[in-house]
């Protein structure tokens, strides 16, 4: 066997690499290659598309050959330690042909591989014995040079290798149809692709954006000019599943566009979308690749399902908010246009739509509106709906128009029916300052029947009405203020709130805080409402330093006593009962129980209780203080009764149990 080595260092291919490296070869190789084992080793070779360094080459006498190539750039990819093996290898003045070869990447593909120099051609063929093909065609000497792929069952993991890694990859699935490319000496100017894809899958490594079972056909057609792409394609996705955080799709979806590119942005000039079960949409869009960043955008649609297009694609992006458990139904028109980093126009007109809060917080029915919002004009916008819920007590049909100028919104005043009254708004502002929306409205509330109220929030059944005014509320940062004092009359009497104030009520856990004062509230009404056996007299209760948590008491200081003045004070027994049982198992009802047992009603003379809850605990006091017990009770007139509790602390949870007690046989014992 004859050796021969030749080395170089370093080559320049002029234009591109399609006479490349075997040309080089061939201008060396005067020798029968049957007859020696050639080593040619080369530095570095160059080309305007490629670059390879560490190139060894070993042609044996066998006629096979061995590619070895330390580091390989193309395609904006780098492969290092590239073998390649050709079991036949040909190489005369006319062409070079490699028959049999493997490439060490891909072992499962072998290929076969046919160059002519004179007319610079190229025949490429990867095949497998389970029906994969990707067959190439190339004519270097074509102006423009044209190059055409063939593919049938090609399985799409192979394109792996090819896609930026920090992007879902694909793991399984074929590919059929082909990809036509045509070049000059700028590089490739015409892409027409015509492709069928089928049961592919691919994920990402974050495991946020995967894809399963995609089936589907891809057409799409570019022309270069200069620097600038003109594109059109088509995409009709037509099974699968799509999971790309947090958007979670189905197939059945089709997409035509078309647009420009220029390396640095992305313009979709037309393009249509039909969402499965919503409807079409057109959208228009300008992309600045580089920076990730929408410069302009307009999507316009006409009747489209809300139903399927909130729970689609709004939805998923909601799951933290209030918003979650809400759902849509109804059709509505829009159009949307985004630029300068802000929406500028959004026309939005609703149909019969409804909206439901699946934690039955609000609901609103058969609502209609005409909202042509502007971010530079003002306009005036039109909204009616036919009745709904707001924490179970049901709304009437109202219309309201609001003046609107940017994100500035205004609704001087604004009718609410509400069960037998009303809740008339004024002064409703709302504005976005900063990227902070804040708001505020005073309102005034009508009289309402309190058996009307307690049935619908499935209270027990109340007496008498309900009337307020309520002089200012505020919202700004989370924050939801009641500047001054809320009026309520309620039980003959009156509530006034103050210092309230409501932190992220669109929360999962909102937090109230305030102090309430009731002044002479009729304690027949108020005792005939909850069965708790009748009291005849007035009642003070304050409620200060309260604190809710989701709307759970964590902290207050509640003093309930005997209204100051001249009435009427009677107790039934079955309210002694009740009353003892709050004091806990030691509660007492004091005195003349010899023969009080014969009456129904007694006088009393007092009544007051307290509670000041802290971690969970409610220390109890009386109207007086007797050491360790505290009277509940003090009984006057003929026949007095007194009552009398022992517990001075008692759990929260244990007093709230004792208050359902209250109507069941909680027998107290009378002297």
């Amino acid at each position: 066997m004859l050796n021969k080595t030749i080395i170089y260092t370093k080559i320049y291919l002029p234009s591109c690499c399609r006479s490349g490296l075997l040309i080089f070869c061939l201008l060396f190789l005067s020798a029968p290659l049957y007859a020696i084992q050639i080593t040619l080793n080369v530095a570095d070779v160059a080309a305007p598309s490629f670059t390879a360094r560490g190139i060894k080459v070993i042609l044996a006498q066998e006629g096979s050959a061995e590619f070895s190539i330390d580091e390989l750039h193309m395609a904006g990819k780098i492969w290092r330690k590239v073998y390649i093996h050709c079991t036949e290898f040909l190489l005369n003045s006319t062409r070079v042909t490699c028959h049999k070869g493997k490439l060490d990447a891909i072992p499962d593909l072998p290929f076969t591989f046919s160059y002519e120099f004179a007319s610079q051609r190229l025949e490429l063929q990867l095949a497998t014995n389970a029906n994969e093909l990707w067959q190439v065609s190339a004519d270097f000497r074509a102006k423009p040079w044209r190059a055409t792929a063939l593919l049938r069952n090609a399985q799409g993991k192979r394109l792996a290798g090819l896609l930026s890694p920090n992007g879902p990859l694909p793991t399984q699935g074929t590919l059929n149809g082909t990809l036509v490319v045509q070049g000059d000496k700028g590089g490739v100017s015409q892409i027409n692709a015509d492709l069928q894809l089928a049961d592919l899958a691919a994920t990402d490594t974050s495991g946020l954006h995967a894809a399963e079972k995609l089936s589907g056909e891809l057409h799409v057609n570019a022309d270069r000019t200069g620097p600038k792409w003109n594109w059109r394609g088509a995409l009709d996705w037509q099974g699968g599943e799509l999971f790309w955080q947090p958007l979670y799709l189905r197939g059945g979806h089709t997409l035509q566009a078309s647009g420009q590119w220029d390396g640095a942005q992305l313009k979709v000039t037309q393009a249509m979308v039909n969402l499965p079960e919503v409807g079409k949409v057109e959208l228009n869009v300008l992309w600045d690749i580089k920076k990730s960043n929408l410069l302009e955008g307009r999507l316009v649609g006409e009747n489209l399902s809300l139903a399927n297009g909130f729970a689609n694609y709004a939805k998923p992006f909601l799951e933290q908010s209030a918003l979650s458990a809400t759902e849509l139904k109804g059709r509505a028109d829009v159009d949307w246009q985004y630029r300068n980093g802000a929406t500028q126009v959004l026309l939005l007109k609703l149909h019969d739509v409804a909206v439901e809060d699946g934690e039955k917080r609000f609901a609103l029915h058969g609502i209609n509106a005409d909202i042509p919002w502007h971010a530079q004009l003002q306009n005036v916008a039109h909204v009616a709906f036919a009745d709904g819920e707001l924490m179970g007590l049901p709304l009437g049909a109202t219309q309201w128009q609001i003046q609107m100028r940017g994100m500035d919104f205004t609704l001087p005043t604004a009718t609410l029916p509400l069960l037998d009254g009303k809740l008339e708004v004024s002064d409703f502002h709302m504005q976005n300052v900063n990227n902070l929306w804040q708001w505020s409205f005073s309102s005034t509330l009508t009289s309402i029947s309190m058996q009307k109220l307690s049935t619908a929030l499935h209270w027990p059944e109340m007496y008498g009405s309900l009337s307020g005014f309520i002089p200012k509320v505020s919202y700004l940062d989370k924050l939801l203020k009641v500047d001054g004092t809320l009026l309520f009359r309620v039980f003959d009497g009156t509530v006034l709130a103050n210092n309230l104030e409501l932190f992220d009520p669109f929360g999962r856990a909102p937090r109230l805080s305030g102090n309430l004062d009731m002044r002479e509230l009729d304690l027949d009404l108020l005792t005939r409402t909850f069965s708790f056996g009748n009291i005849q007299g007035r009642i003070d209760l304050g409620v200060n330093n309260l604190e809710l948590v989701n709307w759970l008491p964590v902290r207050f200081d509640a003093k309930l006593a005997s209204s100051p003045g001249k009435y009427r004070k009677k107790i039934s027994q079955k309210a002694v009962e009740n009353i003892s049982s709050l004091g806990g198992a030691g509660g007492v009802a004091a005195l003349q129980r010899s023969f009080l047992r014969i009456f129904e009603n007694f006088g009393y003379d007092r009544i007051g209780l307290s509670c000041m809850l802290q971690n969970d605990i409610c220390t109890m006091a009386g109207v007086e203080d007797n050491g360790n017990a505290y009277t509940i009770v003090k009984g006057g007139g003929i026949p007095a009764i007194t009552v009398i509790g022992y517990n001075r602390k008692v759990g929260w949870s244990e007093l709230l149990n004792r208050l359902k007690r209250v109507s069941q046989d909680n027998k107290a014992v009378i002297k």
